[in-house]
């Protein structure tokens, strides 16, 4: 039977992670972003909008899938912690956006994740059709 790490060991994990990032950048030869999700500033009702529109594409109506709680956390730490406005928002609007990027990053992985990061900055091919 695989045990569930609890709350406080998966952020340790994901500190641990978000610690470790520039190193593996100056290994790997990767941009020296310092961390951060590639995206402009933009409020969190903005930014949830834009993750609740790339979650629910195909599902046409269908109930979301439930998303662990565990994954929950990682969008939160490692996406939505890391937008460039983060510290601006709302609780209201933080609780907004981990829950549909925690969605994202259910159905979608890392794909979603870049999505997002392109919507949000406008990129061309970036437009993504509103799911209601």
């Amino acid at each position: 039977m695989v045990e569930m790490a609890d709350e406080p060991e998966i952020r340790e994990l994901i500190a641990s992670w978000l610690a470790a990032e520039p190193q593996v950048e100056a290994a790997t030869g990767g941009p020296g972003s310092g961390g951060g999700l590639p995206a402009p500033p933009a409020g969190g009702g903005e930014v949830a909008a834009a993750a609740r529109r790339l979650a629910l594409r195909g599902l046409d109506g269908a109930p979301s899938p439930a998303v662990p709680e565990g994954l929950r956390l990682v969008a939160e730490a490692l996406v939505v912690d890391e937008h460039p406005s983060a510290s601006g928002w709302t609780p209201l609007e933080r609780a907004e956006a981990v829950k549909w990027v925690a969605l994202l990053v259910h159905r979608f992985g890392e794909d979603g994740v870049q999505e997002l990061a392109a919507a949000l900055g406008g990129q061309p091919g970036a437009d993504v059709p509103d799911a209601g």
